[in-house]
């Protein structure tokens, strides 16, 4: 029994000892790894809150580890406004993106433009075309 159990304990000794020696066959060389770019920040990481402060008109908000303070940018958001335990990034193309405490964000696509400038000539062309009708 105990030559047995001695067999065993190096067995596995020398296994442990094969497993660090071991190589990934699918690991990149590491001449190589350097020009690989780097999937983790390729990887677009979740917006998270932890924490805001509100003073009437201005305020802040953390996000991701990094203060933004209202009127500031984040990530091409402007941050509009913090209540409600909630923090508001308005987008130039009109995008809202709606981070809340504990609650995971949003995006409101940006509306489509309902009306258009009208300048006198446009309205001039306009009133020829219904006399003309």
């Amino acid at each position: 029994m105990r030559v047995l159990l001695t067999t065993i304990f190096m067995v596995l000794t020398q296994m442990s000892a094969l497993a660090e020696v071991m190589v990934d066959p699918t690991k990149p060389p590491v001449s190589v790894m350097g020009f690989l770019p780097n999937t983790q920040s390729d990887i677009e990481k979740p917006w998270e809150l932890t924490a805001i402060q509100e003073n009437g008109k201005g305020g802040f908000a953390v996000v991701n580890g990094q203060m933004v303070r209202v009127g500031e940018r984040y990530e091409g958001f402007k941050l509009a406004s913090v209540k409600n335990h909630q923090a508001v990034f308005i987008a130039k193309s009109g995008e809202r993106k709606v981070i809340g405490m504990g609650i995971s964000s949003f995006i409101e696509p940006s509306p489509p433009q309902t009306s258009v400038n009208k300048t006198k000539s446009s309205q001039k062309l306009k009133n020829q075309k219904v006399k003309s009708k």
